[in-house]
């Protein structure tokens, strides 16, 4: 039995990196991190059509990221229409800014960003929002300020096209990456100053302060952020149970702001420490290296839901009720009232 009416996953990289050749040998997740931006991504459909099919998976928003391309995703959404929407980044900017043809601006990036959506056809922006030129071992910027700038660029972007915007604040390990770096920021407590300043537009916080690893230190901000605004998400598809049941049982949080979203292709391996808590997260393992193989982030994940003792409705908004709303998807046969009802 499926677990859900219409489960969405919200966070799907499509897209896979044949890195073996630009690695040279090394199975080092820093060389990877670096690596990523630089190598092409090819069309990994295939694989997350059999998931789909395996797992239930209705729909996916697919995103390009780390040399993934909006032109491959947008082939995937016409091949599968009922299956993928895609949202889009400024790929094809940021390349001509490596590649020393163009200064990155954070206006460039917007520019770029708004071309895409007048084609109507995106659904949105990520992952991640362009925060700086840099990738993810550094970023452009040093000053805060000037982030935090950037950041409400990309809100008036989303204010004008009528889209979330997504807030990268998950925490992967592995990779390196430094405290600001593209398309990410360690620090979910600046969506404060973004909701207060723009209450009418949707934020997502991606992975909601669990990606890789078992620290709860960002996971409590992140509910800190969604328990004082209306318009903030959490993306639980890292949440092992016990996550869940605090957002749950906050009654400012609750399961109209949670979607499940869990980065299907990113392959960050699921650690079990049996009897130990949690039994088991993703994590990437810096002694074990990079895995070779498609790792299974959706038996795991929906294992940890399918553990929740909550009515079917309110299972029904995390898995896709809450993702129809904020995208306007497509439901089976235009088939309406099949989610609860949310102010």
């Amino acid at each position: 039995m499926k677990l859900g009416r219409f489960i969405v996953d919200t966070h799907v990289h499509s897209q896979r990196h044949a890195a073996g050749k630009a690695l040279k040998g090394s199975t080092d997740f820093k060389d990877l991190g670096h690596a990523m931006h630089q190598i092409e991504a090819y069309d990994n459909s295939p694989r997350l059509i059999y998931d789909m099919n395996c797992y239930g998976v209705d729909m996916c928003v697919i995103e390009p990221a780390f040399g993934m391309t909006n032109k491959t995703n947008l082939e995937q959404v016409k091949k599968y229409p009922e299956r993928f929407v895609a949202n889009c980044n400024a790929k094809e900017y940021q390349d001509r800014c490596a590649a020393g043809e163009e200064e990155w601006t954070i206006d460039g990036a917007i520019a770029e960003l708004a071309r895409l959506l007048d084609t109507k056809q995106f659904v949105g922006v990520g992952e991640g929002m362009p925060i700086s030129g840099g990738g993810m071992g550094g970023t452009t910027f040093t000053d805060e300020q000037t982030l935090v700038k950037n950041m409400m660029k990309m809100m008036d972007l989303g204010r004008q096209y009528h889209i979330p915007v997504r807030y990268h604040a998950g925490t992967p390990g592995g990779y390196a990456i430094s405290y600001h770096g593209f398309p990410s920021t360690y620090n979910p407590l600046w969506v404060h100053t973004l909701a207060v300043a723009y209450p009418d537009v949707p934020i997502i916080l991606e992975h909601a302060g669990i990606e890789g690893g078992w620290w709860e230190w960002f996971y409590e901000q992140a509910l800190h952020v969604a328990a004082s605004h209306k318009n903030i998400y959490l993306e639980t598809g890292r949440y092992w149970t016990e996550l869940y049941y605090k957002a749950l049982n906050d009654p400012s949080v609750g399961a109209e702001k949670l979607i499940w979203g869990t980065d299907w292709g990113a392959s960050l391996p699921v650690y079990s420490q049996i009897n130990r808590y949690p039994p088991g997260y993703t994590r990437q393992d810096l002694k074990q290296g990079i895995p070779r193989h498609q790792v299974d982030i959706w038996g795991w994940s929906l294992k940890q839901i399918q553990r929740l003792d909550i009515n079917q409705d309110d299972m029904n908004l995390i898995l896709g009720g809450n993702a129809v709303r904020l995208y306007n998807l497509r439901t089976p046969g235009g088939l309406t009232r099949m989610f609860k009802f949310v102010d």
